[in-house]
């Protein structure tokens, strides 16, 4: 795993731009995510699948609340990412023995001959475009031993006014784009795949989906922000 003390990472200028977005967030955004009960639910149900003392890749670590903690809190060794300085700076408080850096997760690749048991990415892909989180999955499934597990939170396209919040579904029907959101007083756009697309993308780069949860998480009010429906997938390595 990475040093703690490794430089950051340059990020793109697109990512720059979501970078600043999400640093002036701050704990404000732990405020409202961070109690997540879904998430901490689905948290519970990745813990039988890891092996003792996992290497475990947090990628859009945000504010390391709850991913990060209750991971190093079962034993685990977590090394996060985010594009977000503020973010990573939060995450260190939080999790002292964890390692975080600033690094877009685009571009950013894991020390030669680093091996992890598993890699989470919760709700930290819905900027990117179809293509690019299809790139990103098969680049993740390189970076994990032999059996082990990538975790996605989502949120699933069927799961929201698709229809009237975008152009529609791709000809395959397996996703959508720039779909309209409310994201802490922000009028974002983001892309979803379906459950079906979610399955045939990890099938084709060698996972299969062991566990899934779907639970509505109600942001507060002050959040500015829309319900969301979450899709949690846990898939392993099979091939």
């Amino acid at each position: 795993m990475a040093s703690s003390t490794q430089p950051d990472q340059p990020v793109s200028k697109k990512a720059q731009m979501s970078a600043e977005f999400y640093s002036s967030l701050g704990a404000s955004y732990e405020a409202a995510f961070g109690h997540d009960q879904g998430l901490l639910l689905f948290l519970q149900k990745l813990l039988p699948h890891l092996p003792p003392s996992a290497n475990i890749l947090d990628v859009g670590c945000g504010t390391g609340t709850p991913v990060a903690t209750t991971l190093v809190a079962a034993g685990h060794h977590v090394f996060g990412i985010d594009i977000s300085d503020e973010m990573v700076k939060l995450s260190r408080n939080a999790v002292p023995s964890g390692k975080f850096e600033v690094a877009d997760m685009q571009t950013y690749t894991p020390p030669p001959g680093t091996k992890l048991d598993a890699i989470l990415a919760v709700l930290s892909l819905f900027a990117l475009g179809r293509e690019d989180i299809e790139a990103q999955i098969a680049k993740w499934g390189g970076w994990l031993a032999k059996s082990g597990v990538l975790c996605i939170c989502s949120i699933a396209a069927e799961d929201i006014d698709v229809i009237g919040k975008s152009k529609g579904y791709d000809k395959d029907g397996l996703c959508a784009r720039d779909i309209g959101f409310q994201f802490m007083g922000d009028d974002v756009k983001i892309t979803l795949f379906t459950r079906e697309g979610w399955t045939e993308l990890l099938k084709e780069h060698g996972f299969e989906i062991v566990d899934s949860l779907t639970e509505l998480f109600v942001p507060p009010g002050e959040a500015r922000s829309d319900e969301e429906m979450h899709y949690f997938l846990i898939a392993r390595k099979v091939r």
